[in-house]
């Protein structure tokens, strides 16, 4: 614990020397001389010096920049940290004049320790939301003048009904999610995108593994539950914890145990991505969602193709 304390603390005050004073001596006491950044798989790392030199980039371009660390999360020698930033925009930044724009980003930094420095960090955040806020963009009003219409294409999609469930320091938390996808089968991996604004959301940022359970066509009480707001949504569902801690729920046609890998901020969502390490699947028809409605794909006929 103490371990801990020392190390969020250390972020925190580089942090706030570096990114919103400028003091960017305050880095290379809490990051090693070997230092590695990366952002996205496409992104170029940068070493130490090259860090240094964005977020100088950065402050002239926002001198009044501020960043709020939201939330730090440890897990061995691995931190994630969910951040905010704000800041006016009053220099050249990106090829962009300054337009005295108000600008907020929003993201989440992974960093590994070795020992008592940072080795290795990974940085993800909303491009877009940066993109638009300097007026690089202009996505805003289309999407907002087209949602119905895209609303309308969702609801020709048929999916199948998830519960995402993980163990918040003893407390079974979870909700529905349909937004699931297989990644790849070899390694097998899954993902599931989880809007920010749910209150389990902070719980699944703070999780190591969550768990998938895609609902039987009889569980259409599970479904209502665990979409609603409901203060403890697991009463009257029983539920046995899987072999890493997570909440599994009796009755589902299929389950998943997923070690969380990463985590990408993606408009209100942000995409959980991780390596499945455990599956079971039970001879039950699915529960089935599409138009807004809930179906029972046990009463349809398949077509022959």
């Amino acid at each position: 614990m103490t371990r801990t304390l020392d190390r969020t603390a250390r972020i925190r005050s580089a942090w706030r020397a570096a990114w919103d004073q400028g003091r960017l001596e305050a880095l290379d006491e809490l990051l090693s001389p070997g230092y590695v950044r990366r952002r996205g798989p496409a992104g170029a790392p940068q070493d130490r010096e090259q860090f240094k030199d964005s977020v100088r980039a950065v402050r002239q371009a926002f001198p009044d920049l501020r960043t709020e660390i939201e939330e730090i999360v440890e897990d061995g020698e691995r931190l994630a940290i969910r951040w905010r930033s704000t800041g006016r925009h009053t220099g050249d930044f990106l090829g962009v004049p300054p337009t005295g724009r108000p600008v907020e980003v929003s993201g989440a930094t992974f960093s590994r320790f070795d020992g008592a420095a940072v080795a290795e960090e990974w940085v993800t955040f909303d491009s877009r939301q940066l993109l638009e806020a300097l007026g690089i963009v202009t996505t805003t009003q289309r999407a907002a003048a087209d949602a119905e219409l895209v609303r309308g294409v969702h609801r020709k999609f048929i999916t199948g009904v998830t519960v995402v469930t993980c163990d918040d320091d003893g407390r079974p938390r979870g909700l529905a999610v349909n937004a699931f996808a297989s990644i790849s089968l070899d390694p097998p991996m899954v993902l599931v995108c989880v809007q920010r604004s749910s209150t389990t959301h902070p719980a699944l940022h703070r999780a190591t593994h969550l768990g998938i359970n895609i609902l039987a066509a009889g569980q259409l009480d599970v479904a209502r539950t665990f979409a609603s707001k409901a203060d403890d949504k697991f009463a009257g569902h029983p539920w046995t914890p899987g072999g890493h801690g997570v909440p599994l729920l009796d009755g589902c046609c299929a389950q998943l145990e997923v070690e969380i890998g990463e985590r990408l901020e993606a408009g209100s969502h942000t995409v959980f991505t991780g390596r499945v390490v455990h599956a079971h699947h039970d001879d039950l028809a699915p529960l089935v969602y599409s138009g807004g409605g809930f179906f029972d794909i046990s009463q349809t006929a398949p077509l022959p193709w």
